[in-house]
C-alpha cells in the first residue's frame, strides 16, 4: 500500500505518537531537525522589501517569496523554522490565517499548526513513507 505524508501524519497522530515524534526531531535524528525561531521579525522597509531577522541564529535576509511577502504586508502571522539536514542549514516560513496583532487570541490553533508544519517536514524529508519507518525512526537510537 502506499502511504501519503497526511497518512504517516494521520497514523503519529491516531497512535499517540506526537510527543515522541518531536523529541525525535529535537534530538537530530538521522541526521535532520527543524525547530520554530522564536525570536523571528519581519520588517518591512520604506521602499516595500520585507527583512528577515533572527538575533538568536544570527539571520538576517531580505524575503523574495511573493506570498510571505504579501502575507507580512496585510499583516498576517507568519511562522519562521529553521532546518537542518547534516551541515545544511535552511529557512522555512508558514503563513497563518491570523492577523499579527491578533496572535495571543489564536495561539492553541497556530500552535498546532506549527507542530502539524514541523512533523510533516520530518515525514517528507526523511522520507517516512510507511508506519514501519515511522516506528524505525522513532525507535532509532541516534
Amino acid at each position: 500500500m502506499a502511504y501519503t505524508p497526511n497518512d504517516i501524519y494521520d497514523y503519529i497522530i491516531e497512535n499517540d505518537r506526537e510527543s515522541e515524534f518531536l523529541q525525535a526531531i529535537t534530538l537530530h535524528k538521522q541526521n535532520f531537525s527543524i525547530g520554530e525561531i522564536t525570536d523571528r521579525r519581519f520588517l518591512v522597509k520604506e521602499d516595500k522589501t520585507v527583512k528577515f531577522i533572527s538575533k538568536m541564529y544570527k539571520i538576517n535576509i531580505q524575503i523574495t517569496d511573493d506570498d510571505i511577502i504579501t502575507a507580512v504586508m496585510n499583516g498576517l502571522y507568519v511562522s519562521a523554522f529553521i532546518s537542518r539536514q547534516g551541515d545544511a542549514y535552511n529557512v522555512h516560513f508558514l503563513v497563518h490565517a491570523y492577523p499579527e496583532n491578533m496572535k495571543s487570541q489564536f495561539d492553541e490553533e497556530i500552535l498546532k499548526e506549527v507542530l502539524r508544519y514541523m512533523i510533516m517536514m520530518t515525514i517528507v524529508r526523511l522520507r517516512l513513507d510507511t508506519p514501519e519507518k515511522v516506528e524505525e525512526y522513532l525507535g532509532s537510537r541516534e
